[in-house]
């Protein structure tokens, strides 16, 4: 596949949720960014018959990972990182505490919500660095991203926040089948494991549940792709992005 349709809409600010989960087909789980690993393909397939190279999987991982450090960086600020152009905030500390998900919540929860948002930015981008790191100069670069209306207010972000961190828990657990090198696996569950503690404290501050079912549901990256593609999110992409969409199961 050498090239990809993308939307250039992206839902309206208080919907964006919805409207993700419905255009995604992903009922009121929610769902983009993370990743599992690196390396050659092994001689042994881990859960899986096609024959796909970990460095498949770890570019996929970075290009979600782009997604979701970028919508922070932008919503937050912050000085970026390769692939994450730096950003003025859009939203300020009181801008936050004072968003109406926030009204029902203890006063502790409430004002410590715009640090706790920051440490997650800020974990986005150290999984930026890692996934370059170890992929070196088989990294892909990143796409254009637009968040237009998700960035609308404090409430439409941190709707959107909860589902680009359910996003990252799904894809995860989707692609993770798909790695065969033991310590890209180890890698992988280490920063799922984060993406699912992001997920639950944004289910809380949106009040949903942190842990709604025994089991978090997996979907292939093909699934992922096609529901992030839907949002409007990315306006373009590297030749080998989208080529590396064209090979992912």
């Amino acid at each position: 596949m050498s090239k990809l349709t993308l939307p250039t809409t992206t839902p309206e600010g208080g919907d964006t949720r919805a409207s993700f989960l419905r255009k995604a087909g992903l009922g009121s789980a929610a769902l983009v960014g993370s990743g599992a690993l690196l390396g050659g393909p092994g001689t042994a397939f881990a859960g899986h018959e096609d024959s796909i190279p970990d460095v498949d999987i770890l570019n996929y991982a970075l290009t979600l990972e782009y997604l979701e450090a970028t919508f922070y960086t932008q919503a937050l600020g912050g000085s970026g990182t390769t692939g994450v152009p730096a950003s003025k905030a859009r939203f300020g500390r009181d801008m936050i505490t004072d968003a109406k998900q926030l009204d029902r919540l203890a006063g502790d929860i409430r004002d410590h919500a715009y640090r706790h948002l920051r440490v997650i930015r800020n974990h986005e981008v150290t999984h930026v660095d890692f996934l370059r790191k170890a992929l070196g100069d088989k990294a892909v670069g990143p796409c254009e991203f637009t968040f237009s209306a998700a960035l609308r207010n404090a409430r439409s972000f941190l709707s959107t926040a909860q589902v680009l961190e359910n996003t990252g828990v799904m894809a995860y657990d989707g692609a993770i089948r798909y790695v065969d090198t033991g310590n890209f696996l180890q890698a992988g569950a280490q920063i799922a494991t984060v993406e699912a503690r992001h997920a639950a404290y944004l289910n809380l501050i949106n009040s949903d549940s942190p842990f709604p079912d025994a089991f978090d549901e997996g979907k292939l990256p093909s699934e992922i792709i096609s529901a992030v593609q839907a949002t409007g999110f990315i306006v373009r992409c590297p030749p080998e992005v989208l080529a590396l969409f064209g090979r992912l199961p």
